[in-house]
């Protein structure tokens, strides 16, 4: 993509996810159950500080919204935003990181976190749910990414970053390279393990929220009989995760040991907004 075009995605993206953002945050307060027993995880010291975690994380945002284009319903973002707010409550880096929510316009099915709390899903992922549950799942499984810090610690790793003495050099050029090699690992895919844990911590981030503990679970489900039908829209998803069955079995070997499947399901809700939309 062009710096030009970069740019211009990137005032997309800033315009559109700022303005749901400002929607949600203008709505009646969530009374939302803190999650406990989890402040200890995703604290590991980085040298990378939050506000430049935001700068790299907006341009891998802008660069995933370039490449595809957001939705242009308003309705139907605001939605997304509302269910994401919620499960966002239960990130133990709630205050630290302001999460923002989009959907991108294509029926390929998959979803991805950028470092700094940009978090966006297709119009094809959407299509494969049934309620609410399994959006906060989904969505919970992405913001899990972002507390884990799994995208900026491969950054860390890379040659790229080791370009810099220190963060005062994450500036122009640079960051831009950091930006783009970011967005690569989205597309090529995190490790198994940060996948399945991302996975294991979305549940328990969506259940602290309300929804049903095995949202998730279903939305696998789905996943798994839609790759039953030899989907091109599925092709990035599956090359860039574990096997779905795989994931199957970590979450119902979690979900076992939590006992009985419980909390809302929200699909007339769910429905109802899918339906506005056109979905």
């Amino acid at each position: 993509m062009s710096t030009r075009a970069r740019r211009l995605a990137a005032l997309a993206l800033g315009v559109a996810l700022g303005a749901a953002l400002s929607a949600c945050s203008s709505l009646q307060q969530l009374e939302i159950p803190s999650l406990e027993g989890l402040a200890r995880i995703g604290q590991q010291a980085l040298p990378i500080d939050p506000v430049k975690e935001r700068e790299i994380g907006f341009g891998i945002a802008a660069t995933v919204a370039g490449r595809y284009r957001l939705v242009q319903n308003d309705a139907l973002t605001r939605y997304v935003n509302l269910v994401g707010q919620a499960v966002a409550q239960q990130s133990v880096r709630r205050g630290e990181v302001s999460f923002r929510f989009g959907v991108l316009d294509t029926d390929d099915v998959n979803a991805w976190a950028a470092p700094g709390g940009y978090v966006l899903l297709t119009r094809g992922a959407l299509a494969l749910m049934e309620s609410e549950a399994e959006l906060a799942g989904v969505l919970a499984h992405e913001l899990a990414h972002v507390d884990q810090k799994h995208v900026i610690e491969e950054i860390r790793r890379s040659a790229v970053f080791q370009q810099a003495s220190d963060e005062t050099e994450l500036e122009g050029a640079l960051l831009d390279q950091i930006s783009e090699m970011g967005t690569t690992l989205l597309f090529t895919g995190l490790s198994r393990g940060d996948e399945l844990q991302a996975d294991s911590l979305g549940l328990m981030y969506a259940a602290a929220a309300g929804y049903r503990t095995d949202g998730l679970l279903q939305f696998l489900r789905h996943l798994q009989g839609a790759e039953g039908t030899g989907s091109t829209g599925l092709r990035e998803l599956t090359v860039t995760h574990p096997p779905t069955a795989d994931r199957l079995l970590a979450v119902e070997r979690q979900l076992a040991r939590s006992g009985a499947v419980q909390g809302a399901d929200g699909g007339a809700r769910f429905r109802g907004a899918m339906g506005s939309a056109g979905l």
